[in-house]
């Protein structure tokens, strides 16, 4: 079995509270997530972005707590959110070292499951934030990004939200690779990314769901611009079992063409706390909730 934790959305500011956004309280809940998650040894968490809320100042208290945790013994693995570019643009390109990545921000990795060999996983990690208002660091890229938000109008033909972005097509041509680059290997794969693509209808805590009716995100305007490309690149690799994000505070959970797509609770908001444990084997997805956030398991064919 391959064991990891997730954490979405700490959002941590040392700014007042606003609306069910509590924003310094992130901090003890983040704490209290990370000592239950060192004393578990897991292989990694993944951070499913967001992990501040605005400010260069509080980008780098997240950046000393990551380092603690990991002198406790929580390896990382970093998912880029939307609030965490809310930083002056000089400031941008040293985002990217301090969450140990680098520019554009997406990345890949495969894990081995040391007691059977047929379970081996590759993550994906996607930057829905690529081509967006908020992480350009000029003008220029800020009116590329915004001609790109124009193309990708909701079914009202109004304009989705522009504290989301769009993956570039490059990207798209990279996560193919590495799709094409699983099936050819034989590895289950996994994608991660800040912002949702699915839901399940109703209030997504069905843990044995198997419905392909629901809520697609990107046509609500509440996640990546172009989530339908993502998802059409999706449905043509059956290596895909899983989906993970965050990016809706509330959460939510769906099945879709044989794929779990798991929209985890975020800290910022959620009472007392949540955060999750995640297990993989050869024929199942297994969420262990802890606190606030549910768990689910998922049988995939």
């Amino acid at each position: 079995m391959i064991r990891f934790a997730v954490i979405a959305d700490v959002q941590y500011g040392n700014l007042e509270t606003r609306g069910e956004r509590t924003y310094r309280e992130s901090l003890p809940k983040f704490l209290r997530a990370v000592g239950e998650i060192a004393a578990e040894n897991v292989l990694f968490t993944l951070q499913l972005g967001d992990a501040s809320q605005s400010d260069w100042e509080n980008h780098l208290g997240m950046k000393e707590l990551f380092a603690v945790a990991e002198k406790a013994g929580v390896q990382w693995k970093h998912v880029l959110g939307n609030h965490d570019f809310l930083v002056p643009d000089e400031k941008k390109p040293e985002l990217y070292a301090n969450f140990g990545l680098e520019k554009p921000g997406y990345y890949d990795f495969v894990v081995n499951d040391p007691d059977d060999v047929s379970n081996v996983w590759r993550f994906v990690v996607l930057n829905g934030n690529e081509i967006s208002s908020y992480a350009a660091e000029t003008p220029e890229e800020r009116e590329k990004a915004e001609e790109e938000r124009n193309r990708w109008k909701l079914p009202d033909g109004s304009l989705s939200a522009d504290w989301n972005g769009a993956v570039s097509p490059r990207q798209l041509q990279w996560l193919e690779s590495r799709l094409e680059l699983a099936t050819k290997q034989n590895e289950k794969a996994l994608v991660c990314s800040h912002f949702p693509l699915f839901a399940n209808s109703g209030d997504g805590t069905s843990p044995e769901s198997s419905q392909d009716d629901g809520v697609y995100y990107f046509d609500r305007g509440w996640s990546t611009w172009n989530g339908k490309q993502v998802l059409d690149i999706l449905d043509k690799y059956p290596c895909v079992k899983g989906y993970l994000a965050g990016h809706l505070h509330e959460g939510s959970y769906g099945v879709r063409k044989n794929v779990a797509h798991v929209t985890f609770k975020g800290i910022v908001q959620t009472i007392p706390n949540c955060f999750a444990f995640v297990n993989l084997t050869s024929d199942s997805i297994v969420v262990e909730g802890r606190e606030a956030q549910p768990s689910y398991k998922f049988r995939f064919e």
